[in-house]
């Protein structure tokens, strides 16, 4: 095997491989295929993509970002690595382990930390220093099996989701549909320039928001309306036939009670089904997610910490630590911490 690094997008024939490899890999979203380089989250961003060939084809592929002294490759809810489970998994990791260290010694300042995020436990990274661990509570993922159809997908969902979607969709307050002009995507704009400031959260901007409308080969975004104004929007990322996730939502307070955003999941799943994509990650697992059914699955993380000490494996320890103290305590307990912690 040999690696190939790249930090632009890619020719037409390694983008023609590059493809080809996404649709028997184990994992073909939008982050792990070349359209990673189109984001416009990642302008004046090192961004970067490790790929791995093996006798002439691509059997892994990494995407990441240099983020400060740290090269990172994905988050837990959102995996950035991908392989061809039929290549030999050893050497994979072992051409990945190496192309990251690459990376580190091409950089300007020190790099700390390397980070990659996986979808399944690859173990073989540890022959090669870096460390793993498993996901768990808030960085696990929700993901729907759409091959069943979506009459099967809707009987997996809670009672409760099942029922407010019939009620929602009875009463037809609300229309969802995908958006179709600037002028429903400015109206979208300014519900999440609102939601950013409640969140406080810094808000993308609007050039932002225009090319991922723009970019429907890798986007989606559905639109919610009341009495014809746009009162919420979700926003899903996708690889054709693969993937799709679902990246953000935002909403208006005063229409929660419309339940918009139940139905633009579920629209989305439905246009999903009709488009023939195999899987759809809710992109966490928290309630809300939680009651659209399907199964809750773990990703892994394997990092290396360069630094002498070991700082960063050390801070993490002594926040794991904390946290697992904490949801150990009682529940009356958990509630009394929340409520000094709330009057600092």
């Amino acid at each position: 095997m040999k690696r190939e690094i790249i930090t632009d997008y890619p020719g037409a024939e390694l983008e023609k491989q590059w493809l080809e490899f996404l649709t028997v890999s184990n994992y073909p979203s939008h982050y792990t295929s070349p359209g990673f380089f189109k984001e416009p989250h990642w302008t004046n961003k090192s961004a970067f993509a490790v790929l791995i060939l093996d006798d002439g084809k691509i059997v892994a592929a990494a995407t990441g970002l240099r983020m400060g002294k740290q090269i990172v490759s994905g988050f837990a809810v959102r995996p950035q690595v991908c392989i061809d489970e039929r290549a030999d998994r050893r050497e994979i990791c072992e051409n990945l382990a190496e192309a990251f260290l690459e990376l580190a010694e091409a950089g300007d300042g020190a790099v700390e930390r390397l980070v990659l995020n996986c979808p399944e436990q690859m173990p073989e990274f540890a022959e090669f220093g870096l460390k793993e661990k498993r996901a768990t509570g808030g960085d696990e993922v929700v993901m729907l099996d759409l091959s069943r159809g979506t009459d099967a997908v809707f009987k997996k969902f809670s009672q409760s989701r099942r029922s407010d979607l019939r009620k929602s969709m009875r009463e037809n307050l609300v229309q969802v549909s995908p958006i179709e002009t600037e002028a429903e995507l400015a109206e979208l704009y300014k519900i999440h320039v609102d939601w950013s400031r409640e969140k406080q959260l810094p808000a993308d901007s609007w050039e932002a928001m225009q090319s991922i409308f723009a970019n429907r080969d890798y986007h989606r975004i559905f639109v919610a309306k009341h009495d014809g104004k746009v009162i919420a929007g979700s926003y899903f990322r996708f690889f054709p036939r693969g993937l799709v996730e679902y990246s953000a939502n935002n909403s208006m307070p005063e229409f929660q009670h419309l339940r918009p955003n139940d139905l633009l999941v579920w629209k989305s799943i439905e246009w999903a089904c009709g488009e023939n994509f195999t899987r759809y990650s809710m992109g966490g697992s928290h309630l809300f997610l939680r009651r659209f059914g399907g199964e809750t699955v773990a990703g892994y993380r394997y990092s290396l910490d360069r630094t002498f000490l070991k700082k960063h494996d050390r801070r993490e320890a002594v926040r794991d630590f904390a946290v697992k103290t904490y949801q150990s305590l009682p529940e009356a307990a958990r509630q009394k911490i929340k409520r000094i912690a709330g009057r600092k």
